[in-house]
């Protein structure tokens, strides 16, 4: 593969390093390195250049890295994106990086490499501690073994799609009833649909033996952070391969989802 490398550090001389090991990692490649995140996002804005992998600095005086990544998906949505750091507990704590995407400075030619063998694009590699794999990025897909979760309603999937979207935060029977039916006036007719599509939904997470996803209240639902596997959840985390992966479509069967792609763009903006 024929690399066309973005650098991107307002320190000068750390970016003369990241330039120099990014050459001796991949002499052929061609390197675009800039001080300026601002002059960075043009020249890729006008199609001076075409960088197939980004390397930010992810602390710079007006822009993070996060916040360059998220503009240049928008224009190069199949970019890849490493993040670069001095500050590595900073950088863990503030936006819990995985080991994927990320380099400690000062950055060698064999980091470089190794990274380079990691990168999936839009591929996960699934957290086998946890039961249940979710795609939201797209359509909304739940998974358990690799095998797609079987739905007997559409409306108990959709359920289970908000209460991932919730992200953990306790949700109501009648909130989750006029999320799937916007239309209509809360009412006991109402509220006994909304808990057969509940209770539906159970059925289906304990056919894999994965009920406990789902924490059962009064009246009200949440998901179980630490049973889900998510794309969402890594791109909220900050990890490098979700930033690859979203392209801007989020759960796109469900017409309440349709603002939440602008909202994950100023998550990182």
């Amino acid at each position: 593969m024929k690399y066309c490398f973005l650098a991107v550090d307002d320190e000068s001389l750390a970016l003369a390093d990241l330039a120099n090991a990014l050459s001796q990692a991949e002499p052929e490649a061609e390197i675009c390195a800039f001080t300026s995140p601002l002059q960075a996002l043009e020249a890729v804005r006008q199609g001076g250049i075409r960088p197939n992998v980004a390397f930010l600095d992810i602390q710079m005086r007006r822009w993070t890295g996060l916040q360059l990544a998220a503009e240049l998906k928008q224009i190069l949505p199949t970019l890849e994106i490493i993040f670069v750091t001095a500050y590595p507990q900073y950088a863990l704590e503030s936006y819990s990086l995985h080991a994927r995407g990320y380099l400690l400075k000062p950055v060698t030619a064999q980091a470089i490499r190794e990274e380079l063998e990691l990168i999936t694009g839009t591929h996960f590699t699934p957290d086998q501690t946890k039961p249940l794999q979710v795609s939201c990025f797209g359509n909304f897909e739940v998974f358990c073994g690799g095998k797609p979760l079987k739905f007997s309603r559409a409306k108990s999937k959709e359920l289970f799609a908000y209460l991932i979207y919730r992200n953990g935060a306790t949700c109501s029977i009648k909130e989750i009833a006029a999320v799937l039916f916007e239309d209509r006036e809360y009412d006991s007719a109402l509220k006994n649909q909304t808990e057969t599509f509940k209770s539906d939904l159970m059925k289906a997470l304990r056919a894999v033996n994965c009920e406990s996803a789902v924490i059962k209240g009064r009246n009200c639902l949440s998901v179980d952070l630490e049973k889900v596997d998510c794309d969402y959840y890594r791109f909220l985390e900050g990890e490098a391969v979700a930033v690859n992966a979203f392209t801007g479509e989020f759960m796109t069967q469900y017409s309440w989802a349709e603002l939440t792609a602008a909202a994950l763009s100023r998550k990182i903006t």
